[in-house]
């Protein structure tokens, strides 16, 4: 199929698309690649264009993605359970009785340079076919940069569809040759070890100077799994881990982060919910949490503090039209960050369902990538723990976060006398280039009042 593909391009000449293709889109500033895992629609079936067509799952998550166009879905070009770059074509919608003809396949596309992304030529691949030289697909990108660095198209492996080698596949392999304590291991291991998600740096080489080879990668793939983790142990980092350790990385050195931490007394909120909660339980079957409560004033807070509620883009800032307010939940393999939709306008009853549903979803695998990237500010509550203070990093492309401790009860001294009062410490960070201290300290004092005051903050909305 793919060499169709390539041998239907011909160097600078414009054809005019006989048919539409269906691209896997782009699904969120930090998603690269994504998995079909169901096609909703079959070879040959009429689509409507808005209809889903196909279902796919990026990051622990699955979202449905739409036609573009209506008419016949003629090809299916990437397979269930296949996963494929983002802006890769998928499959071909064309007009109902049209001729579909496999030499009209569209170019693929790289989500990294999707102008540059032209494919191999078919004279390359006779050139190479009469030399006797096997063809190996490869964007013109990727050619020159390996040419310029001396490196041989066949030791990299593609991460395109059916193995093309884009541009960033050939950076990796540079980068990978700057490194002078880099695994020595053949071709055929290398692509083995990245199917399978295999550490070389774990499997022992039996090659010349131990050179790890195919059958190394076979026979560590074959050992019993273990769940131990004995001092000394390497583990592979897992799809989500990578993804949580990328956008960390990039929130702790993209945005300058700044914290503020205050005592909260939490004596009226949970009175004020001792108080209420009977009754709620009763009439809506729901068990409003303290953390319905904090997101509901956080929600509000923000309305007095737009600011809090903005992205960085470029040279401007984004105030967003939503109050998306995002719930850190604990996971197996990492936090994920679903959000409560328009917290601001929402009752405790709304906050405290969509709450419920966001959260055993996540722990089951079932949310989608949009109640997951929607959320616009968010809170990370340790209060189950016995942690009394921490510092969160924002959830990029956020600007605030904030962080709940446990409840303490601690000694305090009021009009002189000394009382017992249930405290917890919150905290904020923000991003430095949108926020000022001032501002930040502003919103952290604004807050503390409402959660101290609950009949006022949550009998008025």
């Amino acid at each position: 199929m793919i060499e169709k593909a390539l041998d239907s391009y011909n160097a600078g000449e414009e054809k005019e698309p006989v048919a539409t293709e269906v691209v896997l889109p782009m699904l969120g500033i930090t998603v690269e690649k994504g998995k079909i895992v169901e096609w909703v629609k079959k070879e040959g079936d009429p689509v409507e264009k808005g209809e889903i067509i196909f279902i796919v799952e990026v990051e622990k998550a699955t979202t449905e993605v739409e036609s573009p166009a209506s008419g016949i879905l003629a090809k299916i070009l990437v397979p269930e359970g296949v996963e494929v770059p983002v802006l890769t074509v998928v499959g071909i919608i064309t007009e109902p009785g049209e001729k579909f003809s496999e030499d009209a396949v569209p170019q693929a596309q790289s989500p990294s340079s999707v102008d540059s992304v032209t494919m191999v030529t078919s004279q390359e691949n006779a050139s190479m076919a009469a030399d006797g030289i096997d063809i190996i697909k490869a964007v013109p990108a990727a050619r020159r940069m390996a040419r310029e660095h001396d490196i041989h198209l066949r030791d990299i492996s593609g991460t395109g569809p059916e193995g093309l080698i884009f541009a960033r596949d050939v950076e990796t392999m540079i980068a990978r040759k700057a490194r002078p304590s880099e695994v020595r291991a053949s071709t055929l291991a290398r692509r083995l070890a990245e199917k399978e998600r295999v550490p070389l740096d774990e499997v022992t080489g039996s090659g010349v100077r131990d050179r790890i080879m195919r059958q190394d990668v076979q026979a560590f793939l074959k050992e019993p799994e273990t769940t131990e983790m004995p001092l000394g142990t390497v583990i592979p980092m897992s799809t989500v881990r990578r993804v949580i350790a990328r956008r960390m990385s990039e929130s702790a050195f993209t945005a300058p982060h700044i914290y503020f931490f205050t005592d909260a007394c939490l004596d009226p909120l949970l009175d004020f919910r001792s108080v209420v909660l009977p009754d709620l339980e009763k009439r809506f079957d729901i068990r409003v949490s303290i953390n319905d409560f904090v997101i509901k004033a956080v929600a509000l807070n923000i309305m007095d503090f737009p600011i809090l509620n903005a992205q960085v883009n470029g040279d401007e800032i984004h105030i967003m039209p939503e109050v998306n307010v995002g719930l850190a939940v604990a996971m197996p393999e990492g936090l994920i960050v679903p959000a409560i939709r328009n917290a601001d306008r929402s009752g405790l009853i709304n906050i405290a369902r969509q709450r419920i549903d966001l959260v055993q979803r996540a722990r089951q695998g079932k949310l989608t990538l949009e109640e997951m990237e929607r959320g616009t500010f968010t809170v990370s509550s340790l209060a189950q723990y016995d942690i009394t203070h921490f510092t969160a990093i924002l959830n990029p492309p956020q600007s605030g976060i904030l962080s709940i401790g446990k409840t303490d009860e601690k000694l305090v001294m009021e009009k002189g006398q000394v009382t017992v009062k249930r405290v917890a410490q919150i905290g904020l960070s923000v991003d430095h280039r949108i926020i000022d201290g001032a501002m930040a300290a502003d919103f952290l004092q604004n807050l503390k009042w409402k959660l101290e005051r609950p009949s006022s903050t949550f009998l008025t909305v």
